[in-house]
């Protein structure tokens, strides 16, 4: 399975998930690791663009391709499983319950969740402590521009 992510240029050989231990995310609270990815190039770029400003965006982008081994167990959150927390919450639905708890099991390399952005495409969260970690591979990594006309 090929997932991507699109980063700043210094974080595009980091697969620890550094930046989500240290500030948290959607799916993780604080002093976790998980690393975020997409299943599409496509909503890579959804998650970045909701998270920045056009004047924000930086010039050192990144795409990276991340293979995970097709013999590795993903687990998947369907969204049927989150949706009263979506449509309650909205964009500031969290979901760090259910992501500690995965992380903290080690039950699977990585999970599909729903993308708030997208609900019917994913999000696949990495879990750099889990014991086949070492197994994921970046296969690509290309500097990324925007389209000027998603800036506007």
């Amino acid at each position: 399975m090929l997932v991507y992510r699109i980063v700043r240029n210094k974080f595009s050989n980091d697969l620890t998930g550094t930046g989500s231990r240290l500030f948290g995310g959607r799916w993780n609270s604080v002093g976790l690791s998980v690393l975020y990815t997409s299943s599409y190039r496509s909503l890579a770029l959804l998650e970045v663009l909701v998270h920045t400003t056009h004047e924000l965006v930086p010039n050192d982008l990144r795409l990276v391709t991340i293979e995970i081994p097709e013999e590795v167990h993903i687990a998947q959150i369907n969204y049927e499983e989150i949706e009263d927390e979506v449509l309650t919450y909205k964009i500031h639905a969290q979901m760090h319950t259910i992501g500690d708890d995965w992380i903290r099991a080690s039950s699977a390399l990585a999970i599909r969740v729903p993308s708030i952005v997208l609900p019917e495409e994913f999000n696949v969260l990495i879990n750099p402590m889990h014991r086949d970690f070492q197994k994921i591979k970046i296969k690509e990594n290309k500097p990324f521009s925007l389209d000027e006309r998603l800036l506007v």
